[in-house]
């Protein structure tokens, strides 16, 4: 066999450099893989102690883990799926620096209510009962222990809602009449004295629900002007034709507790007891609304069960604030059972094809070590990349598969290419040979993996960057464990060959000459009978039948129709995909509470701010500054995305309570002089902080006093630190309207010339995540497919055959986007992952039977019907294989392991469509020319790898060409 130096006239010259530089790079990685594997034949034990020293020392972390606290995890949203550099993280630290300084935050546990029959909330029986829900919870609830892993006390010893309710700022009472009380019904039935006040008529309870008025002496007084917002504590709320309230289906009790955004030790004991109580409010609900076991014990559950909390009246759907934490967790944990069975059919498939009837030639042994080194990266992934300060997140669970499929591809492609070699020949050349082509062969889709790995790392979004970096290791531990690790014990097996001694056992002796089959050199020759065809079954189907069959024209018409419509459909569907993130199965029972919250609750107003700086940068009492105060009110009223009616101005306020109570004549105007009208007035700025500290104060100001944050209380002259314009967002259900929304409230904000100034909602952290992860898709997707596309030119070192395998790979990740949306799957970091993924996958699907088609000889169709014969089997095997890893994730409960399987299945079937049957099409049609070789050509260092003779299927998934680097399969 002879490298390509020389073009003739068929040939472009630009083309002719191409193959130069690819052959010149060909020499080289043979010249020093083939070294290496005569290094390995000479000092294999040496080679594997010291790779196996390493994988342990670098898994280190993970070791130690066992038994202790585990590996660091990660599974707070705001810390994974929001852009690190997205504007509302940065508003977000400016108002809680300006508005909540203590840092704390609140849990939000609610719990929703539907009638058992499923008719109206707005009854005295139904809101009765949820009153008793809520009494039971707030009075006799509580947790005595935390459990992870085992239990231990609470400090407190015994914890009530009392203790880790939610409170006014600066509160540290433990009175349960403190406990802030929204994001419930029940403010709007309080009397002047706190009672809670039920009995009363269903037309009553009509009534109070629609004006959003209550009782006498309530917070919300008849004819009084401050109403109750009921469209956040009612569901599914029904109006006749005359647009009079009859009946609502869902009614929402709110149990706020109070959190913090550390877990430090400081905070360690409050965040363990509201965890627990949260924990034990599930239990009050139902068993299957926690963990199993559950976190906690206390009253609702433990050795002594003292609340319990049965209706036949409503049915009860808690979301409290661990919810989706624990439902990621608990489904993984529950995982590991299928996982393990993932584990076994791998190991399973491996020793099948590993196995031979020829004891000799058997190397069921060599599976196992193979295996080891597939465990020792996920090793390697998880312990060094947590050294080096990355936390483990959910999305990170499902390294071990991909890992594991890409390990065991590359042990079948090492044992082929050693199978491949004459056996009567040394094992150091055996083992020169072997390495020289199979090493090329998974270095370049290796490499191709680990460039897309690596590129994703540089991801916005926290979760993507951090499981790229893990799969980055992951696959660089994986490639160099199985070129020293696996190839050290590829060698000893070769010495053992060589001996003819068996496969389970090398440490016995030779086997009798005359033993030609049975297992372990046991029951000898009772296989004589069996054996293995001379061409496998899957083979000959492809040479035989399906080879020919894509040589027809009207065929090759059909394909390309057939896949044109496909990809058109593929295309028209990707275009329909969502962004959404949700992380909980259909099937979870989580999600039966987050259907309730979209079908009654869905679309509800969002509370913004629109906060303007100190007054050391924008002094409140210039005319100028409230002029442009009035111009940023306006510009939120007009926005299309507010609730004009929802504005809530504190300087409009000012200005209403100083013309009554200081009369008009002491205001001024723009135009200097008293004001004509109310919408003239401007305070006198030596008045305004003044003014502003004596309305504050009052009665008819006291509401506005969040919204205005002084420098020092005791001196108002100071002027401001902060302050605020509320308003409220329209209800929306869409994320690209959310997007847009919280992008024009940004740009009306920034439309008045306030420095400093801006919008914030704490949704907005959630918008941002949809603002980007499209971005992030394609950013990610563009980047990989650029990397991919250099590496594959430099192999094939043909332009057209390259930009052929592109476009597959391009109509493979078509085709997985269209089917996302037919699947139900949406836009999210778990889905982005596996796309980034497929580029890598699908890159080895078309890449195999590209490169036998350059490299084959005769005319389009012959080189076609050679490459699909020659490849087409490593192709399948290697598609089954990465298949048979995720398969038993189909059954799993958990979202990201259920996207996880949908998306491979994806990547496995349209990976192999394209490069076995659209591919090949493609290259009868407008293929490039049979390249020439000159005769001449010099021979590499160390020799060609040796000529490949025919070779059953049961002994390689894929056959080496001759001369040239062995495929991946």
């Amino acid at each position: 066999p002879t490298f390509p130096v020389s073009c003739s006239s068929r040939m472009p010259r630009c083309t002719g450099l191409q193959v130069r530089a690819s052959q010149a790079v060909h020499r080289r990685f043979y010249s020093v893989f083939a070294a290496w594997g005569r290094l390995l034949s000479r000092r294999p034990w040496l080679i594997i102690l010291v790779s196996l020293c390493a994988a342990v020392l670098a898994s280190t972390k993970l070791l130690l883990s066992f038994g202790g606290d585990g590996l660091p995890y990660q599974s707070n949203g705001d810390k994974l799926w929001v852009p690190e550099d997205a504007e509302a993280s940065k508003d977000q630290e400016s108002f809680d620096a300006a508005f909540n300084p203590t840092g704390a935050f609140t849990r939000q546990n609610f719990v929703y209510f539907l009638a058992t029959s499923g008719g109206t909330v707005l009854t005295a029986p139904i809101l009765q009962e949820v009153y008793r829900f809520r009494e039971l919870a707030r009075r006799n609830l509580t947790a005595t222990d935390i459990c992870d892993g085992g239990c231990s006390p609470l400090t407190p010893s015994a914890v009530g809602y009392s203790e880790v309710c939610d409170r006014a700022a600066g509160d540290a009472s433990s009175e349960l009449s403190q406990c802030l009380t929204y994001g419930s019904a029940f403010p709007l039935f309080e009397d002047g004295s706190g009672n809670v006040v039920l009995d009363l008529t269903d037309a009553e309870i009509l009534e109070m629900v629609e004006s959003g008025t209550g009782v006498a002496g309530s917070l919300y007084p008849p004819g009084g002007n401050v109403t109750f917002d009921v469209r956040r504590v009612f569901g599914g709320l029904e109006y006749d034709g005359a647009g009079k309230l009859v009946s609502a289906k869902a009614v929402k009790l709110g149990l706020p507790l109070e959190g913090y955004k550390s877990s430090v030790d400081a905070v360690k004991d409050q965040l363990e007891a509201a965890t627990a109580w949260e924990d034990q409010l599930n239990l009050l609900v139902g068993e299957e609304w926690t963990s199993d076991p559950p976190l906690s014990r206390g009253s609702a559950y433990g050795d002594a069960i003292a609340v319990e909390w049965e209706s036949p009246l409503v049915d009860a759907y808690p979301n409290t604030a661990g919810a989706i934490e624990r439902e990621l967790s608990g489904n993984i944990s529950g995982d590991v059972i299928k996982i393990n069975i993932g584990f076994i059919l791998i190991g399973a498939y491996a020793l099948a094809v590993f196995f031979k009837f020829d004891p000799r030639r058997s190397r069921s042994a060599l599976a196992i070590a193979g295996l080891v080194s597939c465990a020792l990266s996920v090793g390697v992934a998880y312990g060094f990349t947590t050294l080096i300060g990355y936390e483990v997140n959910p999305v990170v669970t499902v390294l071990p598969f991909i890992l594991l499929g890409i390990g065991v591809d590359d042990m079948f492609v090492l044992e082929q290419a050693l199978s491949a070699t004459d056996k009567t020949a040394p094992p150091a050349e055996r083992m020169a040979a072997c390495m020289g082509s199979a090493g090329v062969s998974i270095t370049v889709t290796s490499l191709t993996d680990l460039v897309a790995f690596a590129l994703g790392s540089t991801s916005s979004l926290p979760a993507l960057a951090a499981f790229c970096c893990f799969a980055t290791i992951g696959i660089t531990a994986d490639y160099l464990l199985q070129i020293s690790f696996f190839a050290g014990w590829m060698a000893l097996d070769a010495h053992r060959e060589a001996a003819g001694k068996p496969d389970c056992c090398p440490c016995c002796g030779p086997l009798d000459p005359s033993v030609e089959s049975g297992c372990c050199g046991c029951f000898a020759n009772s296989c004589a009978a069996v054996k293995a065809p001379e061409e496998g079954l899957l083979r000959s189907v492809l040479r035989r039948h399906y080879a020919p069959a894509l040589a027809r024209k009207p065929v090759q018409v059909a394909v390309v129709v057939c896949m044109a419509v496909w990809a058109a459909v593929c295309g028209w569907q990707a275009s329909k995909l969502s962004v959404d993130f949700e992380y909980v199965g259909d099937d979870a029972v989580l999600q039966r509470t987050f259907d309730v919250e979209d079908e009654y609750f869905g679309g509800l107003p969002l509370d913004v701010n629109l906060v303007t700086p100190s007054s050391a940068a924008f002094d409140y009492s210039a005319v100028s500054s409230q002029l442009l105060l009035e111009q940023l009110a306006v510009a939120a009223e007009t926005d299309p995305w507010v609730d004009r009616s929802s504005l809530v101005s504190f300087q409009r306020a000012l200005l209403a309570w100083a013309w009554a109570a200081k009369g008009s004549a002491s205001l001024e105007s723009a135009a200097g002089g008293p004001p004509s009208s109310l919408a003239d007035a401007l305070l006198p700025p030596a008045d305004y902080y003044s003014w502003l500290n004596e309305f504050v104060t009052a009665s008819e100001g006291g509401v506005f006093a969040r919204d205005v944050l002084w420098v020092d209380a005791a001196a108002p002259g100071q002027g401001l630190s902060a302050a605020r314009l509320r308003a409220t967002q329209l209800p929306l259900t869409e994320a690209a309207d959310e997007i847009d929304a919280m992008d024009s409230l940004r740009a009306s904000v920034a439309s008045v010339p306030i420095e400093g100034a801006y919008a914030y909602g704490f949704q907005y952290l959630y918008y941002e995540q949809y603002k980007v992860i499209q971005r992030e898709m394609l950013t990610n997707l563009g980047l990989a497919i650029a990397a991919v596309f250099v590496i594959v030119l430099l192999i094939l070192a043909e332009l057209r055959t390259t930009l052929l395998v592109m476009l597959c790979v391009l109509l493979t990740d078509v085709s997985i986007l269209g089917v996302m949306q037919m699947w139900g799957l949406t836009i999210d970091s778990v889905s982005v992952v596996n796309l980034v993924l497929a580029i890598g996958l699908a890159v080895d699907y078309s890449a195999h039977v590209a490169h036998a088609f350059v490299i084959a000889k005769g005319t389009h169709t012959e080189r076609m019907q050679s490459a699909v014969s020659e490849m087409g089997t490593a192709v399948i095997h290697g598609a089954f294989s990465t298949f048979l890893a995720v398969l038993v994730l189909s059954a799993s409960q958990s979202y990201i392991f259920r996207v996880f399987f949908k998306q491979f299945f994806s990547i496995s079937v349209f990976g192999v469509a394209h490069g076995l049957l659209l591919l090949p099409v493609l290259l009868v049609l407008v293929g490039p020319p049979e390249m020439p070789s000159d005769g001449d050509a010099e021979e590499p260092k160390g020799g060609y790898p040796p000529a490949v003779p025919d070779v059953p299927e049961t002994q390689a998934s894929a056959r080496v060409a001759p001369g040239l680097p062995a495929q991946k399969a």
